[in-house]
């Protein structure tokens, strides 16, 4: 019987929540600043209630009206249903664990591809429903699963909600920059230090916007370094679970589409976000080899 249990994982992927935080804390600050004439709540109280309203992550109802368009997924067709449902009911059958739990989305994309969200989210490419097998398809199905199981996702989660204001302020920042790039130019004919001053606000509106950009890449690429580790994990739980043969048939898919090839600096391993598709079939195999014997 396979149970849920925090593998280690679950500890490094707060890594990039923290790597986040200040920026998170700051972008709360000027969102409050904006609301603050339409509000008697604190600051401090602000922040509490921001921080708990992560909790909307993680309801079912929520991830199917909210979450999944926040990812820029959307839920399956009844044709894709039929396909994935099964597949999911014998895999959490074989987790011990009920189907029902999990929300199953779609990506609209064109290699094989799938991840967790949320503590029940479950993202399949429309490639991959297309193109693998059922057995194939089982065993990316309980490679994400197993993301799931191990407690995975719950740090990943809050790290994309605290995101939001982040991204929302980088955004806005980026708007401010080509608004006063424009009002500079009329400026720069009319004097010479309100166009000094224009240019001090660019200046000033591009380095907010950079500093909330740079946070979110930093916090990605931090997550990609630590996140190769659950990717592991997460394929040794498949195999447990008796999905090895199938997960490895998967990712042979994603070898055959260029996906084996090892990091060749240090560059490369922060910007990919898995092992190479080689490096997994090899230790899967490792594993069910150590299966077979201990039989």
């Amino acid at each position: 019987m396979q149970r849920r249990n925090v593998e280690s994982s679950a500890f490094t992927a707060a890594i990039p929540v923290l790597v986040l935080l200040p920026a998170w804390i700051i972008a709360t600050f000027l969102i409050f600043l904006c609301l603050s004439p339409f509000t008697s709540v604190g600051y401090a109280a602000f922040v509490v209630i921001a921080a708990l309203a992560s909790v909307v992550m993680f309801l079912p109802l929520t991830q199917r009206l909210f979450v999944t368009r926040m990812l820029g997924v959307r839920l399956p067709t009844p044709n894709e249903l039929r396909k994935l449902e099964p597949v999911v009911r014998t895999v959490a059958r074989a987790a011990r664990v009920p189907h029902e739990r999990f929300v199953l989305a779609v990506d609209d994309g064109d290699d094989v591809n799938a991840f967790a969200c949320g503590g029940h989210i479950l993202v399949v490419s429309s490639y991959s429903l297309t193109n693998l097998t059922e057995h194939e398809l089982a065993g990316v199905v309980a490679h994400e699963m197993s993301h799931h199981l191990g407690a995975h996702t719950i740090a990943l989660s809050i790290g994309q909600w605290l995101s939001l204001p982040v991204v929302a302020c980088a955004r806005v920042g980026f708007v401010l920059q080509r608004v006063a790039s424009r009002t500079e130019i009329h400026l720069r004919r009319k004097s010479r230090a309100l166009s000094l001053l224009g240019r001090a606000v660019i200046a000033l509106v591009t380095g907010i916007a950079w500093i909330f950009e740079s946070a979110l890449l930093a916090a990605q690429m931090v997550n990609n370094v630590v996140g190769k580790e659950a990717e592991f994990q997460a394929d040794a739980r498949a195999v447990r679970l008796g999905f090895g043969r199938q997960l490895s048939g998967a990712l042979g898919h994603v070898m055959s589409r260029g996906g084996s090839a090892r990091p060749r600096n240090w560059r490369d391993r922060i910007f990919s976000s898995h092992p190479p598709a080689r490096t997994r079939i090899a230790r899967i195999e490792a594993q069910l080899r150590a299966r077979e014997r201990r039989r």
